[in-house]
């Protein structure tokens, strides 16, 4: 798959170029990358970072997500945090930013698994929440969409912990912004689950036996992706704005003008 960029220490980095905006341009390679955690990465992965002239990494994972799984330095590469989940959020979902009795390392999954937090949540409900929430008022969102803006800044590698939900919402708008249609927009998304399938499986088949049924398919719908859950995002856009055009201006000050600068930088 010429998307995925093979690394010894993630699963799902992938390189956003090549897609076609409405214009018909497409959008350069080398600019936008979106990843899975980073913390495993091999020192060739960091010397592949460094080939790829990774700029600025940008992480929308939690205070205890990055104390128990810390990015690696890149040289000559911004490392820049900013929680795309609000503790206050978090809290209203009945989702918690630390698994309690978990302790930093492993997976998320299992670290929700020993909690008991998997034995009474409906994956399904929350997953549509999260996703309806996070493209609007984002202080996560806002601090990426200005970095786009600065070209001295890309290539800009975003990621979270398995690069799909916070992550995928962050690529969404990222090229919604330069003109993608939504279709297209919903195939990269989507394409998570094949970039994703060996590893998830690999959990699942370690976990399987140990759990209730229903405790491993909400581990299922929490590995991977829907395109409802998306939909939830784009739609919670269209509800609150009425058009993209609207939400880019009112949420990150790209109005008009500025979006077709933005696209002349980075499409071809």
């Amino acid at each position: 798959m010429k998307r995925l960029i093979a690394m010894e220490g993630a699963n799902n980095f992938r390189d956003m170029g090549g897609y076609r905006s409405i214009d018909g341009r497409k959008v350069k390679h080398g600019l936008f990358y979106r990843s899975d955690e980073l913390t495993g990465l091999s020192e060739q992965d960091l010397v592949r970072l460094r080939e790829l002239n990774i700029k600025t990494i940008f992480d929308y994972r939690d205070d205890y997500e990055a104390a128990g799984k810390p990015d690696p330095e890149v040289d000559h590469a911004a490392l820049i945090r900013v929680p795309a989940i609000q503790e206050g959020q978090q809290a209203k979902m009945n989702f918690p930013s630390q698994p309690e009795g978990g302790e930093s390392g492993g997976h998320m999954i299992e670290q929700l698994l020993k909690s008991g937090f998997l034995q009474s949540f409906r994956a399904e409900e929350m997953m549509m929440e999260l996703y309806a929430k996070l493209p609007i008022g984002n202080p996560s969102y806002k601090r990426l969409m200005a970095l786009v803006q600065q070209p001295e800044r890309l290539g800009l590698l975003h990621h979270c912990t398995a690069g799909k939900d916070r992550t995928g919402v962050g690529a969404a708008l990222i090229l919604l912004a330069l003109g993608v249609p939504e279709e297209t927009v919903m195939e990269d998304y989507m394409l998570t689950n094949v970039t994703m399938k060996a590893f998830n499986e690999k959990l699942l088949d370690r976990l399987a036996g140990r759990v209730e049924e229903s405790v491993l398919r909400n581990m299922e719908e929490l590995l991977g992706v829907r395109e409802a859950f998306l939909e939830a995002a784009l739609d919670s856009v269209k509800e609150s704005y009425g058009h993209y055009d609207i939400y880019f201006a009112e949420e990150f000050g790209l109005t008009k003008t500025v979006r077709e600068s933005l696209k002349n930088s980075c499409l071809e």
